[in-house]
């Protein structure tokens, strides 16, 4: 494996798995930074990567996105909002992460839609079941139901 520039590793020590690439764009960061708190601060103690948090500086934004989603994620989840439908880094990081799993047989992909959208859902993610934060009954649930997608082999 090739040495790229996270947070866990500056050194090129032994990289670190992440249970999930979180693919959002940074207008919906205030809902990443919830789930960090919801998913690796609490009893899940899962291991997000959230580029802007765990990719430092100076690196290859095509290269090291790819190199996560492929080598170091066991899962991607993406976070699903009408600007994310305008990102060009998101819409490479959904089609990469697709491509790794043709008809999501894997459940490597996990959309979630966390508030109401004006734009339609993107078709290409219109096979798999939605993580829905924006419907009031099963909000209850939702960060266990994700925590659990996120934990499975």
């Amino acid at each position: 494996m090739c040495f790229i520039a996270l947070e866990d590793d500056p050194e090129g020590g032994i990289p670190e798995l992440f249970d999930a690439f979180i693919c959002y764009c940074q207008s919906d960061f205030d809902f990443v930074h919830e789930m960090i708190q919801q998913l690796e601060q609490t009893d899940h103690k899962l291991k997000l990567c959230v580029f802007d948090r765990d990719v430092l500086p100076g690196s290859c934004v095509w290269t090291i996105t790819s190199e996560l989603i492929e080598k170091r994620c066991k899962r991607m989840v993406v976070v699903i909002s009408d600007e994310y439908l305008d990102s060009d880094a998101c819409d490479f990081q959904t089609k990469f992460a697709l491509s790794l799993c043709p008809g999501a047989r894997s459940k490597r992909l996990i959309p979630v839609k966390y508030r109401s959208m004006k734009k339609p859902f993107p078709s290409i993610l219109r096979f798999l079941t939605v993580c829905d934060y924006t419907r009031p009954c099963t909000q209850s649930w939702f960060w266990v139901r994700l925590a659990r997608a996120l934990s499975l082999p």
